[in-house]
C-alpha cells in the first residue's frame, strides 16, 4: 500500500495527538530529606532512611512538556461561543500561524519503578533499582500548519518546505545501582550510579527533506525521508514494487533488540564545613544518563524514501476541469506524486548506536530552621532530541514531623512558562510511605478537563516500605 503525503501528514498529526509521555523525576520533592526519588537526580542525595518498592505497589511518573501544543494556540473562540479548531473557515490563518513557532514540539516521559532497595551500610548508602523507562517526542515544523490551513494557491505558485518533521520514541529497562559515601569529615558527599540498560523498542521518524510546489503551471515534490524502527520481531512486509505495505511485529521468539550502559555522577557539599557563618548552606551538583543505547540491526527495519523530485502538469492531472474546488485538486494532485514519499527497504541494515539523553541538576539549600524547614534552588537541563530544555525551581520544603514533610514551589521552564508545584510525604518509620508530587499543579482546564494554555504536565506517586532507623543527612551524612 503505497502512501501519499496526505497519509503521512494524517499519521505525523496522530503521533502529536497521542504523546502524552521528560523530567525523570520530579524537581518539587529535591530537597525532602523524605524523597528517596531524588538520588535519581543525584546520586549523592540520599533519603534520612532505607526503603523498599516491590512490583505489587505502584510508582510511576508522567511527564509532559511542549512548547505551543496546547488548545489556547490550536483552537480558538467561536460566536456560537465554543472553540473551534484552527481549520474552521472562522480562524484567520495569519493570526493562526502567528501563535506558532518555527519549530513546536512535544517531548515527554512514562516511567515505571518495578522494584527498588535502598539501604545504609555505616555511613555508605547503597541502592538498586529497576524499571522502565518510555520516552518520545515530536518536531512539527510551522509550514506544516501553513500547509493544512492554507493549502496551495490555485493561481499562483506556492511552496512550503517540511524539513525537519521528525518523531523519535524509545523504551528500555534500566537496572542500576548506585553508592554515596562522605569524605572530608562528613562535609562532602559523593555518589555514583551505574546503569545497564536492555533497550525494548525504538523508532526514528525524520524528513531530511520534503519540499513541495504547486500551482497553475506546475506540481513538484522533492523529498528524502528516513524511518528507523527496532523491535523484537520487526518486520516489514513489502509490495512487489519494494514499496512499504506494512510493518509487523511478533513476540514468539523475543530477544532483547538493544542493549547500553550509563552512569551518573553527583556530590554534594556542606559550605558551613569553610564558612561558619552560613552553616546551613549546602550546594549540589550532578551529571545524569551519561552513556548509550545500541540497537541490532537483525531487529530492525530500516526505510528510506530516495532523494526524489517528480513534477506534473496539473492539466494532465486525473479527473481535473477548471470547475473543481481547491480540495478536489489538491487530493487529485496529491494522488498523482504520493510517489515522492514512498518509503522502500534500505540496503543498509547495521546496528546503530545512540546516546542517551543526559541531563545536569545543580542545587543550592539552605536550612533555615534546623531539621524542619529550608529553602532551595534547583537548576536542570535536559539534552534533548529537539532542544535543551533548562528550568530553575524555587522551593520551600517543610517537616512539621518526623512523619508528614512538604514541599512548595515555583518553576520557570526554559523561558517559556511559569508554574507552582507541590510534594506530600507521609512518612512512618514503620508501615507504608506514601508520596505525591507534581511540578505543575495549578493546570489551566476547559469544562471537559483538557489542558488549555498549560505547557507543561507532570505527575509522580508511589508508596515504599520503610526500612532501618531514621538518620539525620545533616548530622551523619553531612
Amino acid at each position: 500500500m503505497n502512501k501519499s503525503i496526505k497519509t503521512l501528514l494524517a499519521v505525523l498529526i496522530g503521533f502529536t495527538a497521542l504523546n502524552t509521555a521528560s523530567a525523570q523525576v520530579t524537581r518539587t520533592d529535591f530537597f525532602m530529606e523524605t524523597s528517596y526519588l531524588r538520588n535519581q537526580l543525584n546520586p549523592a542525595m540520599r533519603p534520612d532512611q532505607g526503603y523498599l518498592v516491590l512490583p505489587f505497589l505502584p510508582n510511576a511518573g508522567i511527564s509532559l512538556q511542549t512548547n505551543y501544543f496546547n488548545l489556547h494556540t490550536l483552537t480558538f473562540p467561536h460566536e456560537s461561543g465554543q472553540r473551534v479548531t484552527f481549520m474552521h473557515p472562522s480562524v484567520d490563518a495569519s493570526r493562526f500561524l502567528s501563535g506558532l513557532s518555527n519549530n513546536n514540539y512535544i517531548s515527554g516521559e512514562v516511567n515505571l519503578k518495578l522494584f527498588g532497595l535502598g539501604f545504609f551500610r555505616g555511613d555508605n548508602f547503597w541502592n538498586i533499582n529497576l524499571g522502565i523507562r518510555t520516552i518520545a517526542g515530536i518536531n512539527v515544523p510551522k509550514p506544516f500548519f501553513g500547509l493544512l490551513k492554507n493549502g496551495f494557491d490555485q493561481y499562483e505558485q506556492t511552496s512550503y518546505s517540511l524539513a525537519n518533521l521528525s518523531f523519535v520514541g524509545q523504551s528500555f529497562a534500566e537496572l542500576g545501582l548506585s553508592h554515596s559515601r562522605p569524605f572530608l569529615d562528613n562535609s562532602l558527599m559523593v555518589g555514583a550510579r551505574v546503569k545497564l540498560i536492555g533497550g525494548l523498542s525504538d523508532a526514528h521518524f525524520n524528513v531530511e527533506r520534503l519540499s513541495i510546489t504547486a500551482g497553475p503551471e506546475y506540481w513538484e515534490a522533492q523529498s528524502r525521508v528516513l524511518l528507523n524502527v527496532t523491535a523484537p520481531g520487526v518486520r516489514a512486509v513489502y509490495n512487489e514494487d519494494d514499496s512499504l505495505d506494512s510493518i509487523d511485529f511478533s513476540l514468539d521468539n523475543f530477544a532483547m533488540p538493544g542493549f547500553g550502559f550509563g552512569f551518573d555522577l553527583g556530590a554534594v557539599y556542606h559550605l558551613g564545613a569553610i564558612l561558619p557563618a552560613v552553616e546551613g548552606l549546602r550546594v549540589s551538583a550532578s551529571l545524569n544518563d551519561i552513556g548509550f543505547i545500541s540497537w541490532s540491526g537483525s531487529h530492525s527495519v530500516r526505510l528510506v524514501s530516495p532523494e526524489t523530485t517528480i513534477r506534473i502538469d496539473p492539466r494532465d492531472a486525473e479527473n481535473y476541469d477548471q470547475g473543481s474546488s481547491l480540495i478536489d485538486l489538491f487530493d487529485n494532485i496529491f494522488d498523482e506524486i504520493q510517489e515522492a514519499v514512498t518509503l522502500k527497504a534500505s540496503d543498509v541494515q547495521g546496528n546503530r548506536t545512540m546516546a542517551l539523553r543526559a541531563n545536569l541538576v545543580l542545587g543550592v539549600e539552605y536550612e533555615i530552621i534546623k531539621h524542619r524547614l529550608s529553602a532551595g534552588l534547583l537548576f536542570t537541563n535536559r539534552f534533548s532530541n529537539y532542544f535543551n530544555k533548562s528550568e530553575f525551581t524555587v522551593s520551600a520544603n517543610g517537616r512539621p514531623t518526623p512523619w508528614l514533610s512538604t514541599s512548595i514551589s515555583y518553576s520557570v521552564v526554559h523561558s517559556h512558562f511559569n508554574t507552582f508545584g507541590f510534594a506530600l510525604h507521609i512518612t512512618p518509620s514503620a508501615g507504608l510511605n506514601l508520596f505525591l508530587a507534581s511540578d505543575y499543579v495549578i493546570p489551566h482546564i476547559n469544562s471537559d478537563f483538557m489542558p488549555t494554555t498549560t505547557k507543561g504536565l507532570n505527575f509522580q506517586a508511589g508508596i515504599s516500605i520503610p526500612l532501618g532507623s531514621r538518620r539525620s543527612n545533616r548530622s551523619e551524612s553531612l
